[in-house]
């Protein structure tokens, strides 16, 4: 499911309800298209759009999912999202941190895309490159933070620079 946001200054437009924010497992910010996609945008608008393809149907979708399932995390990586949620949880700035779900949603995705990128393992590179799209959007911060402009996506940043990743020890001698 897709869902679109207007910014919060337009009329109409009201913040989610904290448990639906929770709901959704990755914010992204869409910007302006490039200028040749909107030359694009603006010559076609008034054409029919071309057929609609199918690449992928309903068996497909449920197939690379039960792959994700597949995909294996080590504990080292469980340890390491675990770590990060617990950072946005005692943030001063932060008034409800990151929550259970979120950190499933976190581990969900690093497999999708650890199967997207052909591996049958996460990497913490996978937890460091998703963290801000799927925790940013389900930190609320206190009012004051707030007020200064901080972000939920900054509380993530900031729990990605001083949460390190402990690799596991080797065990040669």
């Amino acid at each position: 499911m897709l869902a679109t946001q207007n910014p919060i200054e337009q009329e109409g437009t009201y913040p989610l309800p904290e448990a639906q924010v929770d709901r959704f497992l990755i914010k992204l910010k869409v910007g302006y298209p490039g200028p040749a996609d909107e030359k694009r945008m603006l010559s076609t608008y008034d054409r029919p759009p071309p057929p609609v393809r199918p690449i992928v149907g309903p068996s497909d979708v449920l197939e690379l999912q039960a792959l994700a399932e597949l995909v294996y995390v080590a504990e080292e990586l469980i340890d390491y999202i675990l770590a990060l949620v617990q950072f946005t949880r005692s943030h001063s700035r932060v008034y409800l941190g990151a929550s259970p779900r979120a950190a499933l949603a976190l581990l969900h995705a690093s497999k999708a895309v650890a199967l997207i990128h052909g591996r049958d393992y996460a990497l913490p590179d996978d937890i460091r490159t998703l963290a801000p799209l799927v925790l940013g959007h389900r930190i609320m911060l206190v009012p004051e933070a707030e007020l200064e402009g901080a972000t939920g996506s900054a509380v993530v940043a900031e729990a990605l620079e001083k949460v390190g990743y402990r690799a596991p020890r080797s065990h040669a001698r």
